[in-house]
């Protein structure tokens, strides 16, 4: 299975930042612009450092004294919107580690459960559906939770419109899924390759799985084939989304 990688969907500060240069005619309001954008990049490449280590919680204070007024309300919502993001995967990692899932395919794990008719394999798969769907509804919940209050923010009504508008567009973007949805989809392969190692007579020989007839071996041939395409696959859009956030900060 593959090892988890840390992405920043909700890493959008710049969008967030940008999109107020049409009012850059507003002279009054420039100085307070490019703190405002400073914060950000500056508190994004905090909470994306932090969020590297599942192991800790984030600690980034989203309140600064360079800002005032409507830029700190915003600052602070956007912050706090990609701190719960990023906690909401770290957790998700956190209990996927503690399921051993990355040992999932482990030969020698499976070996030995065999034995006992693959009652731990059988635990482990149902537990992590049960995180992912736990984690595919906390992520939900985040954005209409997200989209609700920056609806609502006591900030100029144009400030609203568009943070409101730039964090619709962010949810509605693939990238923001991408890596997720391809962890589901390894899951599912997961359950189909389990189900070719429990329905079929195979032993151990060395570092691999040896199938007493050539129909099995050729289902698990081609699903293991299907996993590590996934993992490139994974490794890909992780390593993309690392880069683009690098970029603007």
């Amino acid at each position: 299975m593959p090892r988890i990688f840390i992405i920043l969907a909700a890493a959008t500060a710049v969008i967030f930042g940008a999109m107020f240069y049409q009012y850059r005619a507003q002279q009054q309001e420039l100085g307070q612009l490019q703190a405002y954008q400073a914060v950000l990049l500056e508190k994004t490449e905090q909470i994306f450092q932090q969020a590297k280590d599942p192991s800790r919680p984030i600690k980034v204070d989203t309140a600064d004294p360079r800002l005032q007024g409507d830029y700190q309300v915003m600052a602070d919502f956007v912050l706090s919107q990609m701190i719960q993001s990023a906690e909401a995967r770290n957790q998700y990692i956190r209990e996927l580690k503690a399921l051993d899932w990355d040992r999932f395919l482990d030969i020698e794990r499976l070996a030995a459960d065999k034995k006992q008719n693959y009652q731990a394999t059988q635990q482990m798969l149902e537990h992590v559906h049960a995180v992912t769907d736990a984690y595919d509804m906390k992520t939900a919940e985040l954005e209409r939770n997200s989209l609700k209050r920056a609806e609502s923010l006591p900030i100029k009504s144009r400030y609203r419109q568009q943070l409101a508008q730039s964090l619709r567009d962010s949810q509605r973007s693939d990238e923001a899924h991408a890596l997720f949805e391809l962890e589901k989809q390894s899951l599912s392969k997961a359950d189909a390759i389990f189900a070719v190692l429990k329905n079929n007579r195979w032993e151990k020989r060395g570092k691999l799985f040896m199938f007493y007839e050539d129909e099995p071996l050729k289902q698990f041939n081609a699903l293991y084939q299907e996993i590590l395409a996934l993992n490139k696959q994974m490794k890909r859009v992780a390593v993309q989304n690392r880069q683009e956030i690098a970029e603007k900060l």
